[in-house]
């Protein structure tokens, strides 16, 4: 007899190793690298050097002077009217291109009470003062930039030159002029770029290759927060079915896309010669019956699962639960968390094992890693609860359970972990740190400069007569 259906092994897309909603591997390494683009104002900030313009910061130390001026001072202010601008942020119903909107007033530092513009150029000036402290250290450490890395700075000059002057200079100085710089000027901010990552390199090594373990660990202890969880979701994952909508079931850990077939309860299939009916992976199929029609699949948590039904985004699709549904699905979850109240962490991963509803289990084997300075919440409704966990492991220890509720997504219930040693290093966690050694590179590198702001002065005269973020430009460009 010939076999009547044949599973679907030759384009198979298990749900572990494959995107899925509401947070894949790819759009949480998406949404990590668009939330450090806006919390990370350091990255791309250009220097000034010698007195070109007024100094608005002046240093001398150690028989090395620098300063900076009032001209890059403008153009980082009107940086981050660009970044405003461009992220869409408002306030009061405002947008960041309406005066009114830098007139809100709060304590943005915690204690003082400030304007937006007041409060955002305190950032820019504090970023000055590091670029500063930069610029002495190059100086200082008697460092240099390669033929090779001025080359690459007078290329993107002429790309910029060609795109946006059309070849006159003096088109573009029009332009820059609104950002308070011109060709010269920009040129020396993008070659003090290059001098920004020559001190990083000459402190801490390309990439932080010259820190050590016990700087990592400490790194890591402080700003990453580490768990693992059991999920149930507010609506219904799409999975892949057979020709008679059965939905499939393949084997864990397989990396050819095994169909899990119930051997023990299922009629092994035959041809009409007597041969095994094989697959397209060689292995011989169990049917329902013996009339071999429907597959009889192994619906086992701990051994099998289904595969979800991706959209063009590579996300998986899904669909509504009913109130009813939903209802049933918080009452499980309320009792799922009652019973883990004291749990051990075998008795939990027991339990995320058979419970858990996405396969994070299998794409995350170590857990979730969220960095703590992150604002997950920003980035939509989809990640609101990694803030909400983050606010809630604050006063939990390593092993103890929570449970999160997202309207977006679902019932959460969380186990803190201590982080693994050396997490950074596992291949297996390698969304969640990809911009470790760079953060980490970042925060000592900072500590350095701030070390060194005692030694500044501070033109409150120069500073004064600054353009404010109200009249600067939106800069989204240079």
């Amino acid at each position: 007899m010939e076999s009547k259906i044949t599973p679907d092994v030759t384009d198979y897309a298990p749900s572990p190793e494959t995107a899925k909603k509401p947070f894949s591997k790819r759009g949480i390494l998406a949404l990590v690298a668009g939330l450090l683009a806006f919390v990370v104002l350091f990255v791309g900030i250009a220097l000034a050097i010698g007195n070109r313009g007024k100094s608005v910061i002046t240093m001398e130390k150690d028989g090395v002077s620098v300063s900076f001026s009032l001209n890059h001072y403008e153009l980082l202010l009107s940086r981050w009217k660009g970044t405003l601008v461009s992220g869409s942020y408002t306030q009061n119903g405002l947008n960041a291109e309406q005066d009114a909107f830098y007139d809100f007033t709060d304590k943005f530092n915690g204690t003082d009470l400030q304007t937006l513009s007041e409060y955002y150029s305190d950032l820019i000036l504090e970023n000055c003062k590091t670029y500063t402290a930069v610029l002495w250290l190059f100086d200082s450490m008697g460092l240099s930039l390669s033929a090779k890395q001025i080359a690459e700075v007078d290329q993107q000059m002429q790309d910029i030159l060609d795109a946006y002057g059309e070849g006159s200079k003096s088109k573009l100085n029009t332009i820059l002029g609104t950002y308070g710089v011109n060709y010269k000027l920009l040129r020396e901010m993008y070659l003090m770029e290059m001098k920004v990552n020559a001190v990083q390199d000459a402190l801490y090594g390309s990439e932080g290759s010259m820190l050590g373990y016990e700087v990592k660990e400490e790194f890591l202890e402080e700003n990453y927060l580490h768990f693992k969880q059991i999920f149930l979701p507010y609506f219904h994952y799409i999975y892949r079915t057979d020709k008679f909508g059965d939905e499939i079931y393949y084997l864990k850990d397989s990396d050819k896309g095994a169909i899990a077939y119930d051997t023990a309860h299922g009629f092994a299939g035959f041809q009409s010669d007597g041969t095994p009916d094989n697959d397209a992976n060689g292995d011989q199929i169990y049917y329902t019956s013996a009339e071999q029609t429907k597959i009889a699949y192994l619906k086992d948590e701990t051994k099998s699962q289904r595969s979800y039904v991706l959209d063009a985004n590579g996300e998986a699709k899904t669909k509504e639960m009913t109130a009813e549904e939903i209802a049933a699905v918080k009452e499980a979850g309320e009792a799922l968390f009652t019973s883990l109240s004291g749990c051990t962490v075998a008795e939990f991963e027991a339990a995320m094992a058979e419970k858990n509803q996405d396969g994070s289990e299998s794409v995350y084997p170590d857990g979730y890693y969220l960095q703590k300075n992150l604002d997950y919440a920003g980035a939509g409704s989809d990640f609101a609860y990694f803030s909400d966990i983050i606010a809630a492991s604050e006063s939990m220890e390593a092993g103890a359970v929570a449970k999160i509720t997202s309207d977006a997504s679902g019932y959460h219930i969380i186990m803190k972990y201590d982080p693994t040693p050396k997490a950074y290093e596992n291949a297996a966690n390698e969304v969640w740190f990809k911009n470790f050694n760079s953060g980490l590179v970042e925060k000592l590198f900072l500590e350095r400069c701030q070390a060194l702001y005692a030694d500044m002065t501070v033109n409150e005269k120069v500073l004064a007569s600054a353009s404010d973020i109200k009249k600067i430009g939106v800069n989204l460009y240079f």
